[in-house]
């Protein structure tokens, strides 16, 4: 299945309101085949009601550190300061006759969930990153990922062998 399947992600950060056309510069064909899907952080409306909790609401959530939030106004993104607009462009290819189209309408699916989700976490997680210097950055996402590995392999541990 190597050459069957491939996922790309692409990010980009800009000061900006999410008016930057081509922010990734992706050529035309890419441009062409694109669909653009902005997600608010504040909009709670596709997130499953049992997996709501309130300190990882945007419209609930204040930085003790930055004064920020909560995003409450319906009119959030044109009027908070400062603002940044996380471009992401996400390539995904599956070539399996007759499964291509749905396993990858599927994965993109689960992508935007996810990527909602997390970026709803990450700005209520303001405080606990809020003035770490890069060094101090790179340490916790390398204890992020160690910690995913370690819950990973406890799962994989933990799955019966039906061989």
């Amino acid at each position: 299945m190597k050459e069957s399947f491939k996922m790309v992600t692409e990010t980009m950060h800009l000061p900006d309101r999410g008016e930057t056309e081509n922010a990734l510069n992706t050529d035309d064909d890419v441009l062409a085949l694109r669909e653009v899907v902005y997600l608010d952080v504040a909009d709670d409306s596709e997130q499953a009601k049992s997996s709501y909790k309130e300190e990882e609401d945007p419209k609930v959530y204040k930085s003790k550190k930055t004064g920020r939030g909560p995003l409450a106004d319906g009119n959030w993104a044109e009027t908070c300061n400062p603002v940044m607009t996380c471009y992401k462009l996400f390539t995904v290819e599956f070539k399996w006759w007759g499964l291509q189209t749905t396993v990858e309408s599927l994965i993109m699916s689960y992508t935007r969930k996810a990527m909602h989700l997390m970026h709803r976490q990450l700005f209520c997680d303001t405080d606990e990153w809020f003035g770490m210097t890069i060094e101090e950055l790179r340490a916790l996402e390398d204890e992020t990922a160690k910690t995913l590995l370690e819950k990973r392999h406890k799962t994989l541990e933990n799955k019966t062998d039906f061989s």
